[in-house]
């Protein structure tokens, strides 16, 4: 049985609509947008933020620009996609942007599978390493670390006007 999730736009962080295809973005498009949280964009996204042209006046490629992938041409942002389609297409060919993306629950369900096969295999080594990240990175946060305005030292939300809430 499949696992139901949503992919996260890498641009504007809003859920992909499920109908439409999703784009996976190269390096240049991440040197350009450093924010970026993976690579799989919305088609909106693509055609919002493009741009016309990867070289200045004088002809050259502007300072750090990223080559297109093999094969393309290197003109405009479109030079620059790694490749179209679904969102469990996608997802199983760019897994570590899945992972970030939204869909875990989904690539988790396909590494479980009872297969040897050497695509289960590359995912549960991607998503071993995803958790291990994840778990480094829980033990290299102070633990004595300020609570956020209007939370508990607790961690527990939220506080009440005339103090901090009661526990129960």
């Amino acid at each position: 049985m499949s696992v139901a999730f949503r992919i996260r736009c890498c641009l504007c962080a809003k859920n992909i609509p499920l109908a439409g295809d999703i784009v996976a973005l190269d390096g240049e498009w991440q040197r350009r947008y450093p924010d970026m949280r993976g690579i799989l964009a919305c088609e909106r996204c693509v055609i919002d933020y493009g741009w016309n042209c990867c070289t200045t006046a004088a002809g050259g490629f502007v300072d750090g620009h990223v080559a297109a992938p093999e094969g393309e041409v290197d003109v405009d942002s479109w030079s620059h996609h790694l490749g179209r389609g679904t969102h469990r297409a996608l997802v199983q060919v760019h897994p570590q942007s899945g992972l970030l993306q939204g869909a875990k629950a989904y690539l988790r369900s396909i590494a479980a599978r009872d297969t040897d096969s050497e695509y289960v295999g590359m995912l549960r080594t991607v998503i071993q390493e995803w958790d291990e990240q994840r778990r480094q990175q829980q033990l290299d946060q102070p633990a004595d670390r300020a609570a956020p305005v209007g939370q508990r030292p607790d961690g527990r939300w939220p506080p009440v006007a005339d103090g901090w809430a009661q526990s129960g």
